[in-house]
C-alpha cells in the first residue's frame, strides 16, 4: 500500500470512530515523507458540514428546528466546536513548530 493510500485509509477509519462517538475533530497524520490533514465538523450537534473538500457550509434554517432555542443551541454548539478546534490546533502547531525547529538545529536536518 502506498503511503498516500495508507494515510487516506487511516483517515477514513478515524472518521468512522468520530461518527460512532458523535465527535468533531481536526486531525493530522504522518508517515515518512507524507502527511494528511482533515477536519470532521459534522457531529449531530453541529450545523456545519463539509460541502466540498475545502469548503464548509452552515445549515441553520428556522424551519428545520422545533424552536428558536433549539436553533440557537445548535448554532452555539457549532461556534464552540470551531473555536475549541481552532485553539487546540494553534496550541498543537506552536508546540510542534518549536519542537521541530529544535530538532532540526540539533541534527542539522534538511527537508525537501
Amino acid at each position: 500500500m502506498s503511503p498516500e493510500t495508507k494515510l487516506k485509509v487511516a483517515a477514513e477509519e478515524i472518521k468512522e470512530v468520530l461518527r460512532k462517538h458523535n465527535l468533531a475533530a481536526a486531525v493530522q497524520l504522518h508517515t515518512p515523507g507524507h502527511g494528511e490533514f482533515f477536519v470532521h465538523l459534522n457531529p449531530t450537534y453541529s450545523c456545519a458540514y463539509m460541502y466540498n473538500d475545502n469548503e464548509v457550509r452552515f445549515h441553520s434554517k428556522r424551519v428545520n428546528y422545533s424552536s428558536d432555542e433549539e436553533q440557537l443551541q445548535k448554532q452555539c454548539d457549532s461556534s464552540n466546536m470551531l473555536k475549541i478546534l481552532t485553539d487546540i490546533t494553534a496550541i498543537n502547531f506552536r508546540g510542534l513548530h518549536h519542537l521541530s525547529k529544535q530538532f532540526d538545529a540539533l541534527t542539522n536536518a534538511e527537508h525537501f
